[in-house]
């Protein structure tokens, strides 16, 4: 079994009254990335080649109506895989967890991960929630899974008690960890 992990930055600026609310997830190998996450190819495996960033739809805070906002990106954003195996077999399943607080530019927390989730298919983020798991690798070649897929969505959970205050008027970053696992017959 081989196991791939990665650790992105999602970003989110909470405004209120006319302000909005605007939020990005994106990946790379450094911090402040372009959206690209790179992995070599292990023997013929399957590989993470990129995860494209999540974006959240802009949100009024002092009339908000649906407190689980989903990802504008849903339809457009994707996870990459690179299957180089002449003959791919196995299975293999992707999952994403939410690994961090909400920090601003300088590193101070300004609202925890729990008082801010963000969720994937209606399931906090606070603990691995698998994005894709398949019965079958697959094929040799570039394949991609859009965010939505299987009617699913990243969304913010804005409907919790938690103490949001500090995080308002701030632009805010946390993680994300992607995990590929692969099983090979």
């Amino acid at each position: 079994m081989t196991v791939y992990t990665k650790t992105i930055t999602a970003g989110l600026a909470l405004l209120l009254a006319g302000a909005p609310l605007v939020g990005t997830v994106s990946a790379d190998n450094i911090a402040n990335s372009n959206g690209t996450v790179s992995f070599s190819d292990q023997d013929g495996s399957l590989v993470l080649a990129s995860a494209d960033n999540v974006t959240f739809q802009n949100q009024d805070l002092s009339n908000i109506s649906d407190f689980t906002p989903d990802a504008s990106n849903g339809t457009t954003g994707k996870v990459t895989l690179e299957q180089t195996s002449a003959n791919p077999s196995g299975t293999y399943s992707i999952q994403v967890q939410q690994t961090g607080d909400w920090n601003n530019s300088y590193s101070n927390t300004m609202a925890t991960a729990e008082a801010l989730p963000i969720m994937y298919n209606s399931m906090p983020l606070s603990s691995p929630v698998t994005f894709v798991d398949s019965a079958a690798a697959p094929a040799r070649g570039v394949s991609t899974k859009a965010f939505n897929h299987d009617s699913k969505s990243f969304a913010l959970d804005l409907s919790g008690t938690g103490d949001l205050s500090n995080a308002l008027d701030q632009s805010l970053l946390s993680e994300l960890t992607w995990t590929l696992t692969n099983s090979v017959e």
